[in-house]
């Protein structure tokens, strides 16, 4: 009887076996999908027909975008998650080089300017002054940690064997100095990638075994030959969504490239072998990367098409219930990736240290991916890295961090200005010097010459070690500006000079960080400030001379702001916020009719304010957005002086650029409230239509006395407006602005004109 049974059970697992090597010899299928930049989210769209219906997919060769894509279902991705990849604010980011506003560390980041283009260079390298140059059109910086974050948990769960992947996987790069194309099938798998999809020019190459590589389409945009050479499944399903050579766009820079570029290419699948899925979406350019949804759209309709065809010759079938419970097994043996330590290559030993302080603290602590990604982001923000590449170095006993760095060239040289249809154009200058270390130097010496305002700054910052970062800096600033009664259009001499006001002062400032989006901040300021002006606008100016008023004065200011918008002149996102009191001690004194002999003595004079700012932007719907903005301002003092002075010594409400140039008395004081709204409407890119509308009132009205004394009179008894329209092109480098705005005071106080530029100025004494 045992011997019976043991047949049995012998009977039983042979024929087991044999249904296994049955089950084991089924069909296999490879997927083939060429490059074509954004076109290639179709092959997603494909990829979600061909699993609704149970086609497999067992090996998967891919060329640029198409390794992308076919590394992300490599990974376990499914369509559906790829898409919410494409059409996330994160992709659409690193995809055009744009470092994501809530990735910047409020500490880092340095002041704006009205720099347009700044370059680096080295007294003692010529050579460097190829660095002038950009290796590339997409800003690299946000892309090197994207794929780090994305793909370096898989390089480690496949140990940089592509075949131990969810679906085995091979993708194609170029290298251009041999004149041959690359096959990677192991290493990681971030790098892998990234070099398939490294177009010249578009994207910065990166280095594969000290070989810059590029493309893989440049020489082999689909590649069939790859499949079946390293995998040779049974049937090949191919999916191109590019074409034969075409005639280049004139004024299309990326299609102009893409023809010098990439060789001539085989787009075929021998019928023996497989079948082609040609996707119609030529008419989509590279990076447009908005269409997302209706470039797979396209693809999952054509995938659909060609279903019915695929299974007259394929006869394996995986449900999609069972991919789907493989892919969560999956998933969940993917590990989570930590670091144990960070090695510095491309940099001095003294910058080594202080990028590897960055990421590991005084303790040499491991860490994750998201404080790697917080870590980077402190890194780059200040702008003395050209490039931070990081790579994942997984060892058997430790995990280590590889920074490839670039470090600028130490002297920079930034030219900028404004120009617009006002008397307030400008040129900017900025010579700078800057180290990166532990306790780093940044010296810069700016200026600014103009129409109606003049100034220069020398300052230097110096970054402490601390475990709270934090920097110290010294300015000295030297400015005069001239106001007129009313905005002008171009320059006209025939008006003259309403009030000209100098400032020179010293400044000392300590900076600390207060999370990652704010910042705490205190200063002590010595300065002395002259303000000549004609007691009214009503005056005789060709008989008349100028009052002048002097200040001496130090001031101690301590607060707090935060927050980050995605453009410092014309913002439509993000929200920024500040919170100071400063406290002055002055000493004036008034010259009237420029006459000596009628001169006071100094007054001393105490002044303490409070200030309140805040600014947020809403999204309502696709192309619109609503910001809002609240500002209060109140001071507590004794007024020393005539009203004419004390209304130039006051804070100006001027919240738009074309609202700076000129002295309006109804928006100056030293106590207000003032609230803001602006819709504006983004019907593509860096296209705006805005609108900037404020009501303001001080909060005591400040009033003409007897003799041209300041005196307080009531409580918000007036309230003004402002409102502007404005279309705004937001260019890389400048702003671009044609508007027209209305204010309240005076009557009929309408201004229509053009500007081009950055409008940013230096420092004053009190603000």
């Amino acid at each position: 009887m045992k011997r019976y049974i043991g047949m049995v059970m012998a009977t039983i697992v042979v024929l087991g076996q044999c249904l296994t090597m049955f089950a084991e010899k089924r069909p296999t299928v490879g997927l083939v999908l060429s490059g074509g930049g954004a076109k290639g989210i179709a092959h997603a769209g494909v990829i979600q027909a061909l699993e609704e219906n149970d086609i497999p997919v067992d090996y998967v060769t891919g060329t640029s975008m198409g390794a992308i894509v076919g590394s992300l279902y490599s990974c376990g991705w499914s369509p559906d998650k790829m898409m919410r990849l494409f059409k996330s604010k994160d992709f659409k980011y690193w995809s055009t080089g744009t470092i994501n506003p809530d990735n910047v560390t409020k500490i880092s980041r340095n002041d704006p300017t009205p720099q347009w283009v700044g370059v680096n260079v080295s007294l003692k390298d010529t050579a460097g002054m190829w660095s002038m140059i950009p290796t590339s059109l997409i800003n690299p910086i946000p892309m090197n940690i994207e794929f780090l974050r994305l793909y370096s948990p898989y390089t480690l769960q496949c140990k940089e064997n592509f075949n131990n992947l969810f679906v085995p996987f091979r993708c194609v790069t170029s290298d251009v100095y041999h004149k041959h194309k690359v096959v990677l099938s192991s290493g990681d798998l971030g790098d892998a990638v990234r070099a398939s999809m490294s177009f010249p020019l578009v994207f910065r190459p990166i280095k594969i075994n000290g070989i810059l590589v590029y493309d893989g389409g440049i020489y082999d945009n689909f590649p069939v030959d790859v499949m079946q050479e390293d995998f040779n499944p049974d049937f090949i399903i191919g999916v191109s969504v590019s074409g034969p050579d075409q005639k280049p766009e004139q004024g299309n820079i990326y299609s102009q490239l893409e023809d010098m570029i990439i060789q001539n290419n085989d787009y075929s699948v021998p019928s023996k072998n497989g079948i082609k899925i040609q996707v119609p979406v030529l008419q989509f350019g590279v990076l447009d990367f908005d269409q997302a949804q209706t470039i797979y759209d396209i693809g999952y309709k054509t995938g659909l098409s060609m279903v019915d065809s695929i299974k007259k010759r394929v006869s394996a079938r995986t449900p999609l219930d069972e991919v789907t419970a493989k892919r969560e097994r999956f998933a969940s043996a993917t590990p989570e990736v930590i670091f144990d330590s960070v090695k510095v290559s491309g940099a001095t030993p003294g910058q080594a240290r202080y990028l590897e302080y960055l990421f590991q603290g005084p303790r040499r602590k491991p860490f994750n991916l998201e404080e790697t990604q917080e870590s980077y982001y402190r890194a780059v923000t200040d702008g003395t890295l050209n490039n931070l590449v990081p790579r994942a170095d997984f060892g058997k006993n430790k995990n280590i961090l590889d920074l490839d760095a670039s470090v600028k060239k130490p002297w920079s040289i930034g030219v900028g200005g404004w120009i617009t249809s006002s008397t307030n154009s400008m040129l900017y200058l900025d010579l700078g010097f800057h180290t990166l270390s532990f306790n780093s130097l940044d010296v810069s010496l700016k200026g600014w010459i103009g129409q109606s305002y003049y100034a220069g700054m020398l300052s230097g910052r110096f970054s402490l070690r601390s475990n709270t970062p934090s920097y110290l800096e010294f300015m000295g600033v030297a400015q005069k500006q001239k106001f007129y009664d009313s905005e002008l259009l171009f320059y006209q001499t025939s008006t003259p000079t309403f009030i000209t006001e100098s400032q020179n002062f010293l400044r000392m400032k300590y900076v600390w960080a207060a999370g990652a989006r704010a910042i705490g901040f205190s200063d002590l300021t010595w300065g002395y400030e002259s303000d000549s002006y004609y007691p009214t606008n009503t005056t005789d100016f060709a008989n008349a001379s100028k009052d002048k008023t002097q200040y001496l004065i130090t001031a101690l200011r301590a607060g707090f702001k935060g927050g980050l918008l995605n453009d410092d002149l014309y913002p439509s996102a993000g929200q920024e916020w500040r919170a100071d009191i400063q406290g002055s001690y002055e000493r004036s004194r008034f010259t009237p009719d420029g006459n000596t002999e009628l001169r006071t003595k100094y007054k001393d004079h105490f002044r303490t304010s409070l200030e309140l700012y805040w600014k947020q932007f809403f999204p309502i719907v696709k192309h619109f957005t609503i910001g809002g903005s609240a500002n209060v301002l109140g001071t507590l003092q004794k007024l020393p002086q005539n009203y004419t002075a004390t209304l130039i010594h006051a804070p100006a409400f001027a919240p738009t650029p074309s609202t700076r140039n000129y002295f309006n008395e109804a928006f100056r004081s030293d106590n207000y409230v003032a609230a803001g709204v602006m819709p504006i409407w983004t019907p593509m890119g860096k296209l705006q239509v805005r609108g900037d509308f404020y009501l303001y009132s001080p909060i005591r009205d400040l009033k003409r006395g007897p003799d041209n004394s300041a005196v307080y009179k009531g409580w918000f008894r007036k309230a003004e407006f402002i409102g502007e329209m404005a279309v705004v092109y937001n260019f890389p480098f400048a702003s671009l602005s044609l508007y027209g705005n209305y204010l309240s005071y005076p009557r009929k106080n309408w201004n229509f004109g053009i500007n081009f530029g950055l409008l940013f100025q230096a420092p004053k004494i009190l603000r």
